[in-house]
């Protein structure tokens, strides 16, 4: 699928990685560059991202078992109201201040690494405050609010690390790094769950809080930046054309829609499992089906965007996605219909998040100066708008009960609006294969390939 780079595109990149150097002081760097999308420097690198994301995102995962805890026992049972908020802040702050401290990021490059270590400074702190926390407020304030500043300061760098050290195989490289949520979620929650009722949420919290600190502490260093670091004092300008560009808010549209709806299946997965007469272990089991299918999901639709047009990927995730909560959740009424669609849905929306690198390329193709990071940081700040309201709203919805009796499938129970709620919103995620449409409407010669725009978007590295 990929062409190769004219010879004054590779002129660009390298006369743009010298200017760096040599700004960075170091004009020996151009020749001693380690290689971008392969060899033992750059797959390090991903293992380290993809631990940090899997710790960094573990805890908000897992928010399920505290909530469970805390609403049981003392000192949070007398006066539980509030607990969820917990959880909202902490998901709420990881995806909205994603945005802002990317463009601080590009803004000021030098302070990156200074970044990821306040960051977990702050993870660290809020976790030992939140163990001697006697009131709800006080959880929402450091295990919500801290700990998510915290997360987003020290997770953001990283998405340009990534892609200054994977060009051709960026989607894959993403998807791998996101694939770290969904092993953390199905390994995580056990060990917390374990921990509260052996140890109590106190002794929980701070033991946790030793192991954030040592595990991402070594990892910080191992995920280096491929390029020069910038001198001390660079401000680079800010690129934000791309707010003006109709491809970035079709794209933020689908995305939006579809994040509206997504979370919903491993919200009510287990009582749903529950309703049909399910154990409480397949309850559990159910939910890490849907998490270790999301695994699987990323790798294989980041891996996608690398080889088919984006607008192919959306619709391939979509589609599948749609299947899934129509049919399979829709005529679940046995565990083993369940567990298939926990697998399906897993694999095709689970994946969502990883189309966003070929939604980079395609606004990239008429937006030169979009930074890769700035863009993904943008759509993660829209995706946490179904992470934060999709609580409340699948109430709402559960309140409604549009039918009731005798209905084709599961649909004549309560969670038949669950179905075509996330059904429908799924299909909405593939609103960005309007762009296939426009682009029917553009002269050929003006459509590049995705291998020479990723190749050429490294020009960009003397900004």
């Amino acid at each position: 699928m990929t062409q190769s780079i004219s010879v004054s595109q590779q002129c660009d990149c390298r006369n743009s990685l010298e200017e760096m150097s040599e700004s960075a002081g170091d004009k020996s760097s151009v020749s001693t560059l380690p290689p971008a999308d392969r060899g033992k420097a750059a797959w390090l690198f991903l293992a380290g991202c993809f631990l940090i994301e899997g710790l960094i995102w573990g805890l908000p995962f897992s928010y399920g078992v505290f909530q469970k805890y805390y609403s049981e026992h003392e000192p949070f049972s007398r006066n539980p109201r509030g607990i969820a908020a917990v959880g909202t802040a902490t998901t709420g702050l990881l995806y909205f201040l994603s945005p802002v401290a990317v463009l601080a990021l590009q803004r000021w490059p030098t302070y990156r690494r200074h970044m990821t270590l306040a960051g977990l400074a702050l993870i660290t702190i809020s976790l030992l405050i939140a163990s001697f926390s006697t009131q709800v407020t006080e959880l929402v304030m450091t295990q919500g609010a801290l700990y998510g500043i915290g997360g987003a300061f020290v997770y953001s760098p990283f998405i340009f690390y990534l892609d200054e050290w994977f060009i051709e195989r960026k989607g894959l490289a993403f998807g791998i790094l996101w694939a770290g949520t969904g092993i953390s979620g199905t390994i995580i929650p056990v060990v917390i769950s374990w921990g509260l009722d052996t140890y109590g949420f106190r002794a929980t919290l701070r033991a946790w809080a030793v192991v954030m600190f040592v595990a991402i502490l070594p990892l910080i260093y191992l995920t280096k930046p491929r390029l020069p670091v910038p001198v001390k004092g660079t401000v680079k300008p800010l690129h934000l054309s791309f707010f003006r560009n109709t491809t970035f808010w079709i794209f933020q549209a689908g995305n939006a829609l579809e994040g509206l709806g997504y979370f919903m299946p491993s919200i009510y997965l287990p009582t749903y499992a529950s309703f049909i007469g399910l154990t409480s272990r397949d309850s559990t089991l159910v939910v890490s089906v849907l998490n270790c299918a999301s695994v699987v999901g990323t790798i294989l639709i980041g891996s996608l965007t690398d080889h088919l047009h984006i607008t192919t990927v959306l619709l391939i995730s979509a589609l599948g996605s749609t299947i899934a909560a129509f049919v399979l959740w829709g005529f679940a009424m046995t565990k083993a219909m369940l567990y298939v669609f926990a697998l399906a849905y897993g694999i095709f929306a689970g994946g969502y998040a990883a189309t966003w690198t070929g939604c980079v390329v395609e606004v990239q193709r008429t937006s030169r100066d979009a930074e890769t990071g700035v863009v993904i940081g943008m759509m993660a700040a829209t995706r946490g708008v179904g992470a934060v309201t999709s609580g409340p709203l699948s109430e709402k919805l559960l309140s409604l009960r549009p039918w009731k009796g005798p209905v084709v499938g599961a649909y004549g129970t309560k969670y038949g609006i669950l179905f075509l709620f996330t059904g429908s919103t799924a299909l909405l995620g593939a609103l960005g294969a309007i762009q296939r449409i426009r682009l029917w409407h553009t002269n050929d010669e003006d459509v590049e390939s995705i291998g020479v725009i990723r190749r050429a978007h490294t020009k960009m590295c003397d900004d």
